[in-house]
Formats: C-alpha cells, structure tokens, sequence
C-alpha cells in the first residue's frame, strides 16, 4: 500500500475510475441482455438522440402577390396561384387588402392542394387551395370578401364562385365599394394582344361613341364603374334600363 499521502489519493482517484467503468460495462451487458434501447435506459428521446438532424416540414413559405405563393414540397420549390380569383395589381385599390389577406390565410400552412393546370402562361403552377381539412376555399372566401374578382373563363363559370361574386357585389364589399375599373387588369392566364399599326390608325379614323354597359338585370354602366363589362351583359351607344347608382349610368356623376 502506498506511503506518500499523495500516492494514496491517485490511488483512490483511480479505484473509482475503474469502479464505474466497471458499472458501465455491466450496465450495457444488461441492455444488450434484455433487448432495450439506450433511450429506454437513459430517458432519451429520439429527438434529443438526433438533435444534429434537421427534420423537413411542407408548407407555403412565401407570399409573393396576392394569390401567388410558393410551396416548399420535399423536393422542390414550387410556384403556384390560386385557381379561378384575380386580384388588384401594385398601386391599385384594395392591393394592400388583397395581400395581407392571402398572408393570413396561407403562410406557414400545409393546404389540400388540388392542381388544375400544369402551368399557365407565367408558368405558374394553377392550383385549387382548401385550408382547414378541405372545408374552406382560398379562392371562393376571397371572392366572397371582396377582395379579389372571380376569373369566369378559367373556371368556366363554376357555381359557388358565380354566387360569392354576386354577394360581394351586392353587399358592395372590397373592391366592389371602390370607383375604380379593375377590368383593365389582365387575366394572369391571358395571352398578351398584340395591336398592329394599321389597327392603330384605323380606329382614328372613326368618330369616338360611348359605349354602356348594361347587365342582364337591366342596370346601364358607364366606363369606368367597378360593374363594367362584369358578369352578363352586353355593349350599346342607347342603353335601356336603370341608372347604376355608384356611375350614374347614361347621367355621369
């Protein structure tokens, strides 16, 4: 036994050393002997086992535009819009609405996402989004709202959204309360008009008329109203029927 008081405590240092690797050599034969786990044995989650793995999540990480987004899938990054429903540009009334709300209603959300075209002529993915397990619709609530206008040609007037529009209007909601003539806004799937020169000129030649717009109901528009050559109507230089009260119809305000 050692003498030098120094040589006893590196001598006890040492026995406990040896002691708990002896314990710790046990201790795994008895994990391997009964078949648990280290996370069983230690209180381990997997989790915590694998904390230096990064675990991938699906979901709409960006909002570009109203409407517009992408969608982080496993593998690729994927730019998409919502089917059937068109919002105001930049530095238009009712963009900052429109922009906020398809925020609110899509960030860091994992929808139902139902594909309706491969890809439109800005090659954008054209999706149909269903949020709370399937039983509200992105495009049919923004156009219940006002806040955006239901595309009739790409969802071939498709029922729901042909009655959330009409609501809207009537109820004078969103973009419906603004004076302004969204119709000069393009479809984002519309093809750009080409207008030749000799169109160009041959339209000066004519005489300028005005042309009202008068719905199914009756009601008579003029360019420039919110109502213009929206929904069923058609086009005429002597309009018949009732005055639209926010234009004034054939009497401009």
């Amino acid at each position: 036994m050692a003498k030098n008081p120094d040589d006893l405590i590196v001598f006890i240092m040492c026995r406990k050393i040896l002691l708990q690797i002896f314990k710790f050599r046990f201790l795994l034969f008895l994990i391997s002997f009964s078949g648990l786990t280290t996370s069983d044995v230690f209180g381990i989650s997997p989790s915590q086992s694998d904390g230096n793995k990064t675990f991938f999540k699906e979901e709409i990480i960006r909002v570009v535009q109203p409407g517009v987004f992408d969608f982080q899938s496993k593998d690729f990054l994927i730019r998409m819009r919502a089917w059937g429903v068109s919002f105001p540009q930049r530095n238009q009334p009712g963009y900052n609405e429109a922009i906020a709300f398809t925020e609110k209603m899509l960030l860091s959300t994992l929808p139902k996402i139902k594909i309706k075209q491969e890809f439109d002529t800005k090659n954008l993915k054209v999706v149909e989004i269903l949020l709370v397990n399937g039983s509200l619709n992105f495009s049919r609530e923004a156009i219940s709202t006002g806040i955006g206008w239901h595309l009739d040609k790409e969802t071939n007037r498709y029922g729901p959204f042909v009655l959330s529009q009409l609501k809207a209007k009537r109820l004078n909601l969103g973009i419906w309360s603004n004076n302004f003539n969204y119709q000069q806004i393009q479809s984002p799937s519309s093809l750009p008009t080409p207008r030749l020169p000799g169109m160009i000129n041959s339209q000066r030649s004519f005489v300028p008329t005005l042309s009202f717009w008068v719905t199914s109901f009756g009601k008579i528009h003029r360019p420039g109203c919110s109502f213009y050559q929206r929904g069923r109507g058609n086009l005429t230089s002597k309009p018949e029927g009732l005055d639209c009260r926010i234009c004034g119809g054939r009497k401009s305000k």
